[in-house]
């Protein structure tokens, strides 16, 4: 086999192991708009820098047919290669966002890594598996003691905010009043940001009806924030807008 080749094998296998993997962020962990949101591009770009183009070079540096120690750099070449797509893929997993969570008056992309799993009290949050980031809501405690505690430790202590804290998660039941008084003028963001209006008429488009069938609230993610779109009817997630919510 010629260094060419062997090249050309090892960049084709590394390209198709990113593929899958890009195709199971996209589809399965960071569905969108999470993967836009999330700095889904970055960390893959990252790691497909290290397993596309490292590993094929130093297969490109080091094979020589007929080497003696051949079979031996190859395989430390491949073993680095695989560590770095493991360790690479693990953070990339626990970086998933695991819940959208409403509070206050927006909602949060919750990564996997920031989530205390053990503190969850409804079962039907706790699911294994599954694709995309589960809907939940965080509520301030009922107990009035136990809620001036929270959001003074929040305010004054810099504590968690309630969407962080995996204790208060509660299933997303939407009470459609106070998110119609929370939720963004859509019209004076489309106003002011010709971005804005183009997202929204695309959307309206899309959906059918008017902007007033819908509530606008900010979706937060970790590289950056976009517009949430709600149904009026029942307050479910029907879409978005890739714009800053934020005036």
């Amino acid at each position: 086999m010629t260094k060419g080749r062997a090249f050309a094998i090892h960049l084709t296998a590394s390209a198709a192991v990113v593929l899958i993997l890009f195709g199971i962020m996209r589809l399965v962990w960071y569905p969108a708009p999470y993967f836009d949101i999330n700095g889904g591009w970055t960390v893959l770009r990252i790691l497909a820098g290290v397993d596309v183009v490292l590993g094929p070079i130093l297969t490109l540096i080091a094979f020589k047919p007929g080497k003696p120690s051949l079979r031996f750099d190859m395989s430390v070449i491949v073993s680095l290669q695989l560590a770095a797509l493991v360790y690479g893929g693990s953070l990339i997993y626990q970086q998933r966002p695991a819940f959208t969570v409403f509070a206050v008056d927006r909602f949060t992309a919750i990564p996997a890594a920031d989530v205390e799993f053990d503190r969850i009290r409804y079962p039907e949050l706790k699911r294994l598996i599954g694709i995309g980031p589960l809907l939940a809501e965080a509520l301030p405690p009922e107990d009035p003691e136990e809620r001036r505690k929270v959001m003074f430790a929040v305010v004054m202590d810099g504590a968690k905010d309630l969407e962080y804290r995996a204790e208060l998660y509660r299933p997303y039941r939407p009470d459609l009043e106070p998110l119609s008084r929370r939720g963004l003028d859509i019209a004076r963001l489309a106003a002011q940001d010709d971005e804005t209006e183009r997202g929204l008429t695309r959307l309206l488009e899309r959906l059918g009806g008017a902007a007033g069938d819908y509530l606008y609230l900010p979706l937060r993610g970790q590289h950056r924030d976009i517009i949430l779109v709600l149904s009026r009817a029942d307050g479910q997630p029907a879409g978005w807008i890739d714009s800053d919510p934020w005036p």
